[in-house]
Order: structure tokens, then sequence, then C-alpha cells
């Protein structure tokens, strides 16, 4: 086989598996937008269908032929960026799936599915003992699965380094332990502090829709494309990626600081995942970079950006004028307020500071349980001993405590440090950008942000899947990773809020 055949035969391989993330995608949200709730058992044989499906793309002849060229072929050696990451990204799904029974997939999705429902009843009613066993079985699918997919490595190594490429759990151990001691020092000058900060404004009853269409402003005047995407509304809000031009966002306005900003976050996945440019998109390596890098563009947006001062002397007055809960409170008050700071048991509402704890603890317990230290029956204790520790606060129940996140039900394990990984890289990001463009936030309070989504997009979203994280923010700031940047940011802001 030719090198140019070859390259073409994997352009027409990556495409069909292209369609079939177009496929798990729209499954996705029709479960969580529209399925009637009597139609999840049959959901689960068709997901375990589709998972069979895509198996017999990767299992094929074609596909071994493709792979055998290239492993034995120097990557190093393919200078055009894109097929260079075709091949990468190509050769190291094919290494992660070629030893996995179509069957064994087969059986995990249709036992993740299965999980999930448990999960939400057993929230429902705080009961841990029925998501127990469910818990236990996809832990040990994703277990058999990790060793079978990269047996020179653990079982946890291998599903870190299938999220996050290039990031060992060695290099998250160092930077993640910068990151407790520089927040328990922040924290500790944050409780000395005599400011105290009223954020009851934010707590008052907001209308639903009302809300919905205020984050709808905000995230589309902050550069979210309604046109290459959608809205839905659930419990847990998240992205979903049907195409290059096809990115939907979920939302949830039940309460005004958690629907403005979870909005915020959703919308920063989008742009990302939206913004590859044609040769990424036409090779079918849209999305970005999942783990760690999405989080960081999501996190960006959410904290980095929607919760400064400037974002807000744009927006502030919109919100007066549809807000009455807002009609005696100023700028500074309701800056303050959205950055109060606040040790809490959930990682969804957690703030900025104390937020990158809960992505560690969970990191920690997963480490922990594939290491065997710690078992299922153990696990709750376990759990709520770590948020004493980290945060000084412990779960009532299991339903706020360790069944709080959906991840686990999901299958998604060795996904949790991404989050934290995600605030590492915007330190190192909003650094590279105030260094490029300094005025940036200046425009941004005029409702500018040209100047942001562009630079944006020329040194990160246009590459899309075409480098990995590490490769990017090498790219952008000549470091590797390095998280005393996030901390630093975090110590100036919180140093004016808090008086210090």
């Amino acid at each position: 086989m030719e090198y140019k055949v070859a390259i073409e035969e994997l352009k027409q391989l990556n495409e069909e598996l292209s369609y079939h993330r177009a496929l798990d995608a729209i499954l996705m949200w029709d479960q969580w937008i529209s399925m009637p709730k009597s139609g999840g058992e049959y959901r689960q044989k068709v997901a375990g269908y589709m998972a069979l499906k895509r198996a017999d793309v990767i299992n094929s002849e074609k596909a071994k032929n493709i792979a055998k060229y290239f492993m034995s072929y120097n990557i190093e050696d393919i200078e055009n960026d894109i097929e260079n990451a075709l091949v990468r990204n190509f050769v190291n799904n094919f290494k992660r799936s070629i030893n996995v029974p179509a069957d064994l997939m087969r059986k995990f999705v249709e036992k993740v599915g299965a999980s999930q429902a448990k999960w939400i009843e057993a929230v429902q009613k705080q009961d841990y003992s029925i998501f127990k066993p469910y818990l236990k079985e996809v832990f040990e699918f994703s277990k058999e699965i990790a060793v079978l997919s990269d047996p020179e490595k653990s079982p946890f190594e291998a599903m870190i380094e299938a999220c996050d490429e290039g990031v060992s759990i060695d290099i998250l151990t160092r930077e993640f332990e910068k990151v407790k001691k520089g927040i328990v020092e922040l924290l500790d000058k944050i409780n000395k502090s005599s400011v105290n900060i009223d954020d009851s404004f934010l707590e008052q009853s907001f209308d639903e829709n009302e809300l919905l269409d205020f984050v709808k402003f905000i995230i589309e005047k902050t550069g979210y494309d309604k046109n290459k995407g959608s809205y839905g509304i659930v419990p847990h809000p998240f992205t979903n990626m049907f195409g290059p031009n096809d990115v939907r966002i979920t939302l949830n306005c039940q309460s005004y600081k958690f629907g403005v900003f979870a909005a915020i976050h959703e919308a920063g996945h989008a742009m990302y995942a939206y913004r590859g440019n044609d040769e990424v998109n036409k090779a079918n390596l849209w999305g970005g970079i999942m783990g760690g890098f999405h989080e960081s563009q999501s996190r960006f947006y959410e904290n980095l950006i929607g919760k400064s001062k400037e974002y807000w002397m744009y927006f502030y007055p919109e919100a007066q004028k549809r807000f009455k809960q807002f009609e005696n409170v100023t700028i500074d008050e309701y800056y303050k307020a959205i950055n109060k700071v606040q040790c809490s048991l959930k990682r969804i509402l957690a703030d900025e500071v104390t937020y990158s704890l809960h992505p560690i603890i969970r990191f920690e317990l997963e480490k922990e349980l594939f290491e065997g230290t710690i078992d299922f029956d153990s696990l709750p204790q376990a759990w709520n001993d770590k948020y004493y520790s980290y945060l000084g606060v412990r779960p009532e129940n299991d339903a706020e405590g360790l069944m709080q996140d959906i991840h686990w039900a999901a299958g998604s394990m060795g996904y949790f440090q991404s989050y934290t990984l995600g605030n590492i890289y915007g330190g190192q990001i909003r650094h590279a950008l105030l260094k490029a463009i300094p005025n940036v936030y200046e425009e941004i309070s005029k409702g500018n942000f040209e100047p942001l989504n562009n630079w944006l997009t020329e040194n990160i979203h246009q590459y899309s899947k075409c480098y990995t994280g590490p490769e990017i923010i090498k790219r952008i700031t000549g470091e590797e990773l390095n998280a005393d940047y996030f901390i630093e940011y975090l110590n100036e802001k919180y140093s004016k809020i808090y008086n210090f």
C-alpha cells in the first residue's frame, strides 16, 4: 500500500466513523430531551446495536490494513498537520479498540443505560444501595476494557490517556498538588477577611422563561452562533456535537446564577466545537480536543470571561432592565455576589475558587478504586471524609455526596480530572491572551467580543483535533502544563474582592 492510497482510505474510514459520532449524539440528545420514560429499555438495545456497528467499522479488514500500514510508519515523518492528526487519532483509537471484543462493548453500553436509570432512582430516593451494584459493574466493565485497550498501562492510566492524551497521572498529581496548596492558602486569606458579601438577591425567584431569554441574549452576544446550534432544557446541562456546524447546548434556568453561568459554560464548549477551519472539518477532525482542553474553553468563557467585572459592565444594565431583583443592586455588589466564595457540597454549584477541589477529590477516589485501596462499600465514607478534609463540609446523604454527578453512572471514568486540568490550561491561556491583547477586557466592557473570539479561534479553535492539549498549550505559551498561572489569577482577582 502506498502512502497516498492509505491516507485516502483513512479519510474515508474516518468519515464513516464521524457519522457514527453524529448518530450517537442524536440518540443521546433524544434520550435527554424528548424520549418518554418508557422508552429507556428499548433505547438501551438500540445503543448496544449501534456500538456493535461502530465496532464493525473499526474492526473491518480495511481498518486493520490501514492500521497495520501506519503502525509501522514513523508518524513524526508526516509533515502535513492534518494528515498527521488523522493518523495519530486513528492509530490511538484502533489500538484502544481492536483488543476489546465488540460484544463486550455492547454489554457495557447496555449496562451504562441501566446504570443511569438506577442512578436517577437512587438520587430521588437518596439510597446509594440501589445504585451501588450497578456502579460496581460499570467500574468493572471499564477496568476490563482499559486493560484490554492498553495492556502496557495501568487501567486508570489508560483511561486518563484516552481522555487527556499526553497527560500522565504523575503530571496531574504534580500540578494538582500546586492547585490544592494554592487554593487552601487563598481560602485561609478569604476566611480571615472582614468583607461580607450579600448574594441573597441572586437566590430570589426568577421567571424561568424570562431567564431563558436573557441567557440566550448574553451567550449570543458573547459569540454563540444560533445558526450552528440550538437549545434544549435538561436538569444537568451538556453540549452535544452532531457535526462541524451543528453543536447543540442544553440549559437549566430554574435559578439565576446556575442558569446564567451554566449557559456561558456550554456555549464555550459549543463555540470551540464548531470553529474548526475548513481543512479540519473536511477531514472530519471537527469537535475539538476532548477532555481537559474542551473544559478549558467552557470554563474560560464561564469564569475568566463571564465572571469578570468587564463582562458585566456591558451586560448588567440589560439585567437590571429585565429583572426587578436587581433594581437596588449596584454593579459592584452584583460582581462580588457572583464571585462569592463559600465552601459547598455540589461541584456544579461551586464558586470559582473552590471548584477545582471537587474534581480533584473525584480523581483521587477513582485512582484509589482502581488501585483497590478502597472499595464500593467504603466509597461513601471516603468521599465524605475528603470533602470534610478539603472543604470543611460533609454531605448529609449520598444524593448530595457521591451520587451528585452522572459521570460514573454513564461510564465516564477517568474524566473528572479534565475539569481542574481545564482550569489550569485556562490560566495559561489568559496569560498568553493578555500578552497578545492587553486591552481585551476593556473591549469586552464595551460589548466588543471580536478580539477575544478572533484570538481564540486563530490560536486554538481553528485547529480542532489537530494537536493534543499539551501541544496546543506549548504552541500558545512556549511552556508545559503549569498551574502557577491559574493560582496567580485567582489571587489577583480575589485579593481585590476580599481586600487582602
